[in-house]
């Protein structure tokens, strides 16, 4: 059992769409006495280019180390996260998420066993500041779980936001002390932390270090425009 001062610890991971090459680079809270998060957002390099109507897939990988985690969340931020540009803003009213969960490594949008659905397919501005919990059902505990969050734009996205960019940060708090939180499977609409937040919290178990992973890269421009007039 995990001892009650473990405490929270949260990593904030950034999906940024239809922007520059950004990598993924696994990262892992230091060591504490008890336990502690590793967190995995796959290869570095990857760009996927959304065109209307196309979707990104990205995989992450969350181990709650040593005696596991008795709390396991996944959360969306807020819009606060966005741009400080109008076409940032609005392009965040075309893109919808979904999140899913497997026992096992994700094949691709393959899970292999014990596949959930997180989060149905939800437009932005509806899931972000949700907290969705990656305990299973009945669990007490748990040692991890594999994620895969899914970002799709609208067919009717206007042509004007061709090059624009904007990001969905994912956030994954764990913590040895689930007392006073919802039970296995609740979706609440509890605001996660700052999205400048990309450490874990120390609170007296050793548990401070850095948490920021790299990032999926999503682009879209030349192939919006042309898909765009082929329509008109």
């Amino acid at each position: 059992m995990l001892l009650p001062r473990l405490g929270a610890l949260a990593g904030l991971l950034a999906l940024f769409l239809l922007g520059a090459l950004l990598g993924a680079v696994p990262a892992r809270a230091e060591e504490g006495p008890a336990g502690w998060l590793e967190l995995d957002a796959g290869p570095a390099g990857e760009v996927h280019r959304l065109t209307p109507g196309g979707r990104a897939d990205w995989a992450v990988d969350v181990h709650a180390r040593g005696e596991g985690a008795g709390l396991l969340e996944v959360w969306i931020q807020p819009t606060e996260t966005a741009g400080p540009d109008s076409e940032s803003r609005g392009l965040r009213d075309f893109l919808s998420v979904q999140l899913r969960s497997c026992e096992q490594p994700w094949d691709g949008t393959l899970c292999a066993s014990g596949e959930r659905t997180l989060l149905e397919p939800s437009d932005l501005n509806v899931a972000e500041g949700l907290k969705i919990d990656l305990m299973k059902d009945g669990s007490t505990w748990s040692n991890g779980s594999y994620v895969l969050v899914s970002a799709a734009l609208a067919e009717d996205v206007p042509a004007e936001f061709q090059g624009s960019r904007t990001q969905i940060v994912i956030g994954v708090h764990g913590s040895g002390d689930a007392a006073g939180d919802p039970s296995p499977g609740a979706v609440t609409a509890r605001p996660g932390g700052p999205p400048s937040s990309i450490g874990l919290a120390d609170t007296g178990a050793r548990l401070g270090g850095v948490a920021m992973l790299g990032v999926l890269a999503v682009a879209a421009g030349f192939a919006l425009a042309r898909w765009r007039g082929a329509q008109a």
